[in-house]
C-alpha cells in the first residue's frame, strides 16, 4: 500500500484544507486556527458547486464552493485549479 502525499488546497479569505494521508484538517486565518480535524476513514462525499453572480451567471474568474463530507463537513471556496486538487485529493482516499 503506498502512501498518499501530503496535499494543501489553499482557498479563498486566508482557509486552506490539508490531508496528510491519515487526516484532512480545516485552517482559517492563514494556518493560524485549526478548524477541523477528521481521519481520511471518515470520508462520505465531495459536493461542488459553481458561484455565480447576482444574475445566475458565472464568476470570472471561476469560483467554487466545495463542501467535504466526512466526520464533520467542511467547506471551502476554491478557483478552478483548487476545484481540481479537492477532486484529486478524494480520488486518493479510495486506494
Amino acid at each position: 500500500m503506498s502512501q498518499m502525499p501530503m496535499i494543501e488546497i489553499h482557498g479563498a479569505d486566508g482557509e486552506s484544507i490539508l490531508c496528510d494521508g491519515i487526516t484532512v484538517a480545516k485552517f482559517r486565518h492563514h494556518g493560524k486556527d485549526e478548524a477541523a480535524r477528521n481521519p481520511v476513514s471518515t470520508y462520505r462525499e465531495l459536493q461542488v458547486k459553481e458561484k455565480t453572480s447576482l444574475f445566475g451567471k458565472p464568476r470570472s474568474p471561476r469560483q467554487f464552493t466545495a463542501l467535504l463530507v466526512m466526520s464533520s463537513i467542511m467547506s471551502l471556496t476554491v478557483d478552478e485549479n483548487g476545484k481540481a486538487a479537492l477532486e484529486a485529493m478524494v480520488d486518493g482516499f479510495g486506494r
